[in-house]
């Protein structure tokens, strides 16, 4: 009981302080018992979690349909991007510091699929993640920054600027995904739960755009707790309707073609997932987010406050010291995976078919610039330094 008074006295402290903060509070730090055991920086990987699924286009002949596997993979990756139905779904995941690095591997009957993600920049907060499998030729890069607010009436909202990039070789094809804004409703009775909202948006370099709405607006008109709705169109023609898709995205979905024929129906649940394989703690660098961050982790599950305190100081500690050390010796923070671009020319045509003129005109400037990956050899050359083989 003693510990409930004292998380629930923490707790309107807290919401008081951020009800103060104008802008975003994305760095700010929460109390220890309303932290998730892991770093935000661990959150893309759920766009691989349905292994077959995200690889399943490669296999596909019809772009329409390619499109639309897409689409249907970005649906079924929801439930894990938000952890929705586990017990840490509403918590605040570990601010990652610059330059934390996570990496790990979907390992299937389809092969392997690598993930590096890397935090690239830290004001404004940005993780760049790409996801390949060079035997089925799929790959996912993206540059996601986050942007958080609060409201004593609505909660945390949490805006993700930014786009991914899914490319399909053997088509010589790519998709570009927006992120769906992420809101945590019931702070305030203590009672958090996760909700998405929209519109998102897939462009295909085929011509085909997926639009994706969690709100009910417009013709879509959805009501009601995790509802979603999408429609997939070609660019020259948006009033054709190819594909409409509608359900919940944590439940039963429901695929009909132009004619309102049922395509498929499913549950999100009974879509094969693959657990995502990392590197032993013991076995990463010290830059290794699991690694990083394992006593803070530990202290949050034995809800040891002043473990937590402790442990997180000296890691904020340590990057202002590195901060302060760079801007001394007139030198950057150098990434490992990805490279800093002032503009990104092989997204634009893909941004333009994007009926939004947020998205149309996107401000490069609210991800810290573009990222780019250093290709997959490069990658696997880094990631054998960073772990080296036992003679």
């Amino acid at each position: 009981m003693t510990h409930m008074t004292s998380h629930l006295s923490q707790l309107k402290d807290f919401l008081a302080y951020l009800a103060t903060v104008k802008g975003d509070v994305s760095n700010v730090t929460a109390p220890p018992f309303v932290l998730a055991p892991k770093s935000a920086i661990e959150i893309p990987a759920a766009w691989a979690s349905c292994h077959a699924l995200f690889l399943q286009p490669a296999s596909e002949p019809d772009p329409a349909v390619r499109a639309l596997l897409v689409a249907k993979n970005y649906l079924c990756s929801l439930r894990q991007l938000v952890g929705e139905g586990s017990r840490d779904a509403a918590k605040k995941p570990l601010n990652p510091f610059l330059g934390e690095l996570f990496l790990g591997e979907f390992v299937g009957d389809e092969g392997v699929t690598r993930l590096v993600a890397e935090q690239v920049s830290h004001h404004p907060p940005v993780t760049a993640v790409s996801m390949y499998n060079p035997a089925h030729g799929i790959s996912s890069t993206g540059f996601v920054a986050q942007e958080t607010t609060f409201s004593p009436m609505s909660g945390v909202t949490v805006k993700q600027p930014g786009y991914a990039v899914v490319t399909d070789a053997k088509h010589n094809e790519q998709h570009l995904m927006t992120m769906p804004i992420l809101n945590v409703r019931g702070i305030a009775l203590g009672q958090p739960y996760p909700e998405l909202e929209g519109p998102c948006y897939i462009s295909s370099s085929s011509g085909y755009v997926t639009k994706i709405d969690f709100n009910g607006k417009g013709r879509l008109s959805l009501s009601g707790k995790n509802r979603v709705a999408a429609e997939l169109y070609h660019e020259s023609d948006p009033k054709t309707i190819l594909y409409e898709i509608k359900g919940q995205w944590n439940g039963h979905i429901s695929i009909k073609d132009a004619k309102g024929d049922f395509v498929e129906e499913f549950m999100v649940d009974s879509i094969p997932r693959t657990p995502l394989r990392v590197p032993p703690i013991d076995a990463q660098s010290p830059s290794e987010s699991r690694r990083a961050w394992s006593k803070v982790v530990d202290g949050i599950r034995k809800a040891d406050v002043e473990m937590v305190a402790s442990c997180k100081n000296t890691i904020e500690e340590k990057q202002r010291e590195l901060r302060k050390l760079e801007q001394q010796e007139g030198r950057e923070w150098q990434t490992v995976f990805f490279r800093w671009q002032e503009g990104d020319e092989e997204a634009r045509y893909m941004l333009r078919q994007i009926p939004d003129e947020l998205w149309r005109g996107f401000d490069i400037k609210r991800t810290a610039g573009a990222w780019k990956f250093v290709g997959v050899d490069k990658a696997e050359a880094l990631i054998d330094n960073l772990h080296p083989q036992p003679n």
